[in-house]
């Protein structure tokens, strides 16, 4: 292997491995919140940045820690990341998130069916997002908002994904400024992850009850797919309403890309540079 297939193979790797991270513990809380209640929203909101926080932490020094195809994209267009590297990246990305959903599922298996018990719903039946959603993304919230026809009614189609746009754009907007130089504002010491990480919870936070918040296609899709083949079926993919899984993709991808292009063409212009 070249030494350029081998740093490729290392930063492939770190992203699996970040991913895996992010998964692990952000689906990990929601599996305590919606099988056994331990958790409430502004709990999870918190974990879940807690999860972007340790997982950029771990792969940032090797990938660089994109752990979101939105992010690759955008380092790309906007920050010369190379561009043969954006599918090896994103189905790393997606790999890692494979897998933790399905450690998440695995680790949590004596618990499915008391809770499926629980929630009156079968595994792969209309309604039984109530116990997918432990995984992937759903709107309006199933756990807060409920999984009925007049519930799904009160967040439309055009609602979550202009929600998803807004929030995405607003992360890549913080992300890029978060680590920019030249921005005197920018935490130092390598504290970027962790304000990164409060940026996410602040989203979940106020986003949640919307469309469960992803921002990241990546830590949908997987998971999604994931679901699909333990069982949940056509309630996982392509999604109850049927256009779930494209409007993870889609919406989050718009967002990011407009945010990369506020950011790059003119936010960062009126930054107010140190002086030399």
């Amino acid at each position: 292997m070249t030494t350029w297939g081998r740093q490729l193979f290392a930063e492939c790797l770190a992203e699996v491995l970040g991913t895996f991270a992010l998964i692990l513990v952000g689906d990990g809380v929601n599996a305590a919140g919606v099988l056994i209640g331990s958790y409430d929203p502004i709990g999870v909101a918190w974990v879940w940045g807690l999860a972007v926080m340790i997982a950029v932490y771990l792969a940032g020094g090797i990938s660089g820690a994109h752990l979101n195809p939105v992010v690759t994209l955008v380092f790309s267009f906007y920050r010369k990341f190379p561009k043969w590297k954006i599918v090896p990246y994103i189905v790393s990305q997606v790999a890692g998130a494979f897998l933790g959903a399905a450690t998440i599922f695995f680790g949590w298996r004596g618990f499915w069916e008391s809770a499926a018990a629980k929630f009156g719903v079968t595994i792969g039946q209309p309604g039984s997002q109530r116990l997918m959603m432990v995984l992937t993304c759903y709107y309006p919230n199933p756990a807060a908002v409920g999984t009925g026809p007049r519930e799904l009614a009160k967040v439309s189609t055009g609602t979550a994904f202009a929600a998803e746009i807004i929030m995405t754009m607003l992360l890549l907007i913080a992300i890029l400024a978060l680590i920019d130089n030249l921005n005197p504002q920018a935490p130092k010491s390598n504290l970027a992850p962790l304000f990164i990480g409060i940026v996410v919870a602040a989203m979940i936070a106020i986003g949640g009850p919307l469309t469960m918040t992803a921002m990241n296609p990546a830590r949908d899709f997987g998971p999604r797919l994931f679901g699909y083949l333990a069982g949940w079926g056509h309630v996982a993919l392509p999604g109850p309403r049927g256009n779930e899984w494209w409007v993870y993709i889609l919406a989050p991808t718009v967002g990011g890309l407009l945010g990369g292009a506020i950011y790059g063409s003119g936010f960062c212009r009126w930054l107010q540079k140190p002086s030399a």
